[in-house]
């Protein structure tokens, strides 16, 4: 409800739209009390990194072509997706040291396997040297599946 409002507030029309919030734990003067939601960003773009890819990977769809179609031809409806899934990311950063192998946890989930690469170096520090995402029909799996990548 919070982002559909700030959406309508910003006029917002026919386009991607990334917004992020957080929760206050302790009040703060001049933005809330305890529990109230401030907006951290408000962008006129997709989500970064593989967000979009993993949009698709979820909900067997394609968010570019999706837009090209409301953009070009002023179609609004989403389609129905054939399945859902979760899709879940897992990285690893240099100077840990990990449980399994890379080739664990392939032999474990390279059927769920979508993506898996090194991030370029210039990402280590946020997102980790190695990357793992699957697509995967629980929650639960993906809690599993982040356990066993990171543990």
């Amino acid at each position: 409800m919070l982002g559909r409002k700030t959406v309508k507030a910003f006029g917002v029309d026919r386009r991607f739209v990334h917004l992020e919030f957080f929760r206050l734990t302790a009040p703060r003067k001049g933005l809330g009390g305890i529990g109230d939601f401030v907006a951290l960003e408000v962008n006129m773009r997709p989500a970064g990194g593989y967000t979009p890819d993993m949009m698709d990977f979820a909900h067997s769809t394609d968010v570019y072509r999706i837009y090209a179609d409301m953009v070009a031809f002023d179609k609004k409806l989403l389609p129905e997706p054939a399945e859902h899934f979760y899709c879940v990311y897992a990285s690893r950063k240099d100077g840990h040291t990990y449980a399994r192998t890379h080739g664990e946890i392939m032999d474990r989930y390279g059927a769920c396997m979508v993506m898996q690469e090194e991030m370029p170096p210039m990402n280590w520090p946020q997102m980790g040297r190695y990357m793992y995402t699957a697509k995967l029909r629980t929650f639960g799996e993906t809690e599993e599946f982040i356990r066993w990548v990171q543990g």
